[in-house]
């Protein structure tokens, strides 16, 4: 559970399964020692949100977000992602939805977006091409993960939906990733790789942070 002023953010990992091979990821990194991949059941978590509504709608916080975190497994890989969007769409002002955006397809996420006027998907999409994209987002069809997140921003505007993390093989495309952008209606959050794959090095890290305040383009670095 994460605070931020008047927001209480719940993530919510509901699902260990992945479509991605990301090298410096928990499950790419530690197979050996994960425990057998599972989904959450919808049982369980209609259970948990259901039963503590009270909890979730404490005024001490104006705004509770359910977020459905990528960091183990994507949420899309879900089978049954759409009841659980639905449930949490109950209870919480916000469902985030985080994905590397490989999975399903445009049809689906316009049905998800007409149908649940509280959530929003969040892309992590590391590149324009497929080459430089699954150099870290090893595969993932970065085809369907941009035509997501295209149809995506046509549906939920001025809200940060792509979330583009910089290595030193990809930081050359952010001027290009910025026109991406501005073409597209989609808002942009960078982030910094500081894990070890490819590390940004000082020099780039000072171009990258020029470009990003002259389009005043918010980001941080990710660790």
């Amino acid at each position: 559970m994460a605070f931020s002023g008047g927001t209480c953010v719940l993530n919510f990992e509901v699902t260990s399964y992945c479509n991605a091979d990301c090298p410096s990821c928990f499950r790419t990194r530690e197979k050996e020692n994960l425990l057998p991949y599972k989904h959450l059941k919808v049982e369980d978590f209609e259970f948990l949100i259901l039963h503590n509504i009270k909890f979730f709608k404490n005024n001490q916080y104006e705004n509770w977000i359910a977020k459905f975190c990528g960091e183990i497994g994507d949420p899309l890989l879900h089978p049954n992602i759409e009841q659980l969007i639905m449930i949490a769409e109950k209870v919480f002002d916000n469902v985030e939805i985080f994905t590397n955006g490989g999975i399903r397809n445009a049809k689906w996420i316009k049905k998800i977006l007409f149908l649940c006027n509280k959530t929003i998907f969040i892309f992590g999409i590391d590149g324009l091409t497929d080459e430089i994209n699954q150099k870290y987002r090893v595969n993932v069809r970065t085809d369907i993960a941009l035509k997501n997140m295209i149809e995506s921003a046509k549906y939920r505007f001025n809200q940060i939906n792509w979330h583009y993390t910089i290595f030193n093989h990809n930081y050359h495309e952010l001027p290009d990733v910025i026109k991406f952008t501005k073409k597209y209606n989609l808002t942009l959050l960078c982030r910094f790789n500081g894990r070890e794959f490819n590390k940004l090095d000082d020099e780039n890290i000072f171009k990258c942070e020029n470009l990003l305040k002259k389009n005043n383009i918010e980001y941080y670095v990710c660790r």
